[in-house]
């Protein structure tokens, strides 16, 4: 399942990638995501102007009682890596379960976003993505559903910082 999202920042794209950029920005993550207990981040290398990045995201959801054998809340933790390039302003992201590794075959997220410059200070975000889950077709096309809109709701919160962070700039 394919998806974009764009965000609209009222600052210059320079004080937004100085946002994005900071090592600070993790610690605000979990704090704008209700079903997150916490973000970690094992990851924050600058070198030759990109960003190297990792975030390890730990869930604070019920797990349904008839999924409860089977599904434990560190199943449903992930890791989100992204590249981000200060030259191109854009960023490659991937999503990784923190499953044992041979049930990562049922699972792909990643995508890209681009910051682009607009008139009047505007700065946009465009986030394309894609999201696969390898199951069954009655649980692929709710899976799915279901896991973009946790990844934009992660988008979303992580928009609200970086706004917030842009302007302090």
């Amino acid at each position: 399942m394919r998806f974009e999202i764009t965000h609209e920042f009222e600052a210059p794209l320079d004080a937004l990638e100085l946002a994005i950029l900071s090592p600070n920005l993790v610690d605000k993550m979990a704090k704008g995501l209700p079903n997150v207990d916490r973000v970690e981040q094992t990851t924050h290398k600058l070198h030759n102007r990109v960003l190297e990045r990792i975030w390890n995201y730990k869930p604070n959801v019920k797990v349904p009682t008839f999924a409860q054998p089977y599904v434990t809340l560190d199943m449903l933790a992930w890791d989100e890596r992204s590249t981000y390039s200060i030259d191109t302003h854009s960023s490659k992201w991937i999503i990784t379960p923190s499953l044992k590794p041979e049930w990562q075959k049922y699972f792909r997220a990643s995508g890209t976003y681009s910051l682009v410059t607009g008139g009047n200070g505007v700065t946009s975000r465009v986030v394309q993505g894609e999201v696969e889950l390898n199951v069954t077709r009655v649980l692929k096309q709710l899976g799915e559903r279901v896991i973009v809109s946790e990844v934009k709701k992660t988008f979303d919160a992580e928009a609200r910082i970086l706004r917030d962070l842009a302007t302090l700039v």
